[in-house]
C-alpha cells in the first residue's frame, strides 16, 4: 500500500551546531545505543532489555514506588509477590519498548508485515466508508512507537504527540515517526486535530495519562476515580469524527504483534459517558497484558477531591 506523506513545517534536522553542546553528548550515545540495538536479533534485544529491566527495576525506586502504588489501586486482590513480578516485567518490558521505538525510528518496520496479525479492521474501515473521519483511541503500551509504524502498513494515520523536553531527543523520535506518518500534529494544535478529522482521516489520540484538572472529568479506571481528558467527546463532536478503540501488544517472547480494531464507540456528546466508555475498554485491554501498560505514569495523581492527599507521595 502506497503511503501519502505530509510536509510539516517542522525542522527537525540533527545537523545543528546546538547538538554539539556538552549536555547533548550522553544523548547522543543513547541514540548511537538504540540505533546498533535494533539491528541485533530479537532474541538478544530481549535478553538486554531484561537485564537494563532488572537493573532499573533496582535503581529507579522512584518509578517503582509509581508503578506500586498504580498496581495496589488496580489490583487490591493480586498477592504482593505477583505485584512485585509484574512490575518487573514491567520495567523489562519498558526498556523492550525502547529497542522497539529504534525499529519504528530506524529500521525497516514492513518486514513485520508477513507475521503482523491485524484484528477488527472492518470496524474502522465502515466509519470512513460513510466519509467520517476516526479518532484512533489507543492507549500507553510498550510498542507505542512500533505500533504507530505498524498501523501504517493498513492504513493513512495521522499522529498527535506530546513534544519532548529534550530538543535532540523529540527531533530523533519525530524524524522517525514522519518516516510512516502522513501528519503529525502537537498536543495543542486543536484546529489541526479538527481539520484532520472533517477530512475524513484517522487520527490517533491516546487520552489515557492524568494531565490535570483542567478540561478533564473524573470517571473510574480499575474503579478508582480518575482524571481523564474530554478531548474525545470535543473532537468527535468538532471534527465530525467517530472514536474507534484500538489496542496493539506483543505476542509473549517473541518479534510478532497484534493490532486489533474495536467497534466504535456509542456516540453520545457527554463527556462523562465518552470518558467512562473509554476507560472500561481500556480496562478490558490492559488486562489482557498487564506487563505492557505504561504503568509508570502517575495516572491517579489528581484527586477528585484537591484537599485528597496525592498516593505517590
Amino acid at each position: 500500500m502506497a503511503k501519502s506523506r505530509r510536509i510539516v513545517d517542522q525542522d527537525y534536522s540533527l545537523l545543528k551546531l546546538e547538538y554539539l553542546h556538552p549536555k547533548y553528548f550522553g544523548y547522543w550515545l543513547l541514540i548511537g545505543f538504540l540505533y546498533l540495538a535494533h539491528l541485533l536479533p530479537f532474541k538478544w534485544q530481549w535478553q538486554i532489555s531484561k537485564g537494563l529491566g532488572w537493573l532499573a527495576f533496582h535503581l529507579a525506586k522512584s518509578r517503582r514506588h509509581v508503578a506500586q502504588v498504580n498496581l495496589d489501586i488496580c489490583f487490591p486482590n493480586m498477592p504482593q509477590n505477583e505485584k512485585r513480578q509484574l512490575i518487573k516485567n514491567i520495567f523489562h518490558e519498558s526498556i523492550q519498548g525502547y529497542f522497539d521505538s529504534a525499529t519504528a525510528w530506524f529500521g525497516d518496520y514492513e518486514k513485520f508485515e508477513p507475521t503482523l496479525e491485524v484484528r477488527g479492521l472492518k470496524h474502522m474501515k465502515n466509519v470512513l466508508d460513510s466519509g467520517q473521519g476516526v479518532i484512533m483511541a489507543g492507549g500507553h503500551f510498550s510498542i507505542l512507537d512500533l505500533a504507530g509504524s505498524l498501523v501504517s502498513l493498513v492504513l493513512d494515520v495521522h499522529l498527535t504527540y506530546r513534544p519532548l523536553d529534550n530538543k535532540l531527543m523529540n527531533a530523533v523520535m519525530m524524524r522517525g515517526r514522519e518516516r510512516y506518518a502522513k501528519g503529525t500534529y502537537g498536543k495543542k494544535d486543536v484546529r489541526g486535530f479538527v481539520k484532520c478529522l472533517r477530512g475524513g482521516n484517522v487520527l490517533w489520540y491516546a487520552p489515557d495519562q492524568d494531565y490535570g484538572r483542567r478540561q478533564s472529568v473524573f470517571v473510574p479506571f480499575f474503579g478508582q476515580q480518575a482524571a481523564t481528558v474530554t478531548g474525545l467527546t470535543s473532537l468527535s463532536r468538532l471534527g465530525n469524527a467517530r472514536v474507534v478503540p484500538f489496542s496493539f501488544f506483543r505476542k509473549p517472547n517473541c518479534h510478532e504483534y497484534v493490532l486489533e480494531f474495536y467497534p466504535a464507540l456509542e456516540k453520545t456528546d457527554n463527556e462523562e459517558a465518552d470518558a467512562l466508555a473509554y476507560n472500561q475498554w481500556l480496562e478490558s485491554v490492559v488486562t489482557t497484558c498487564p506487563e505492557q501498560y505504561y504503568w509508570l505514569h502517575r495516572r491517579f495523581k489528581t484527586q477528585e477531591d484537591p484537599k485528597e492527599r496525592n498516593p505517590y507521595h
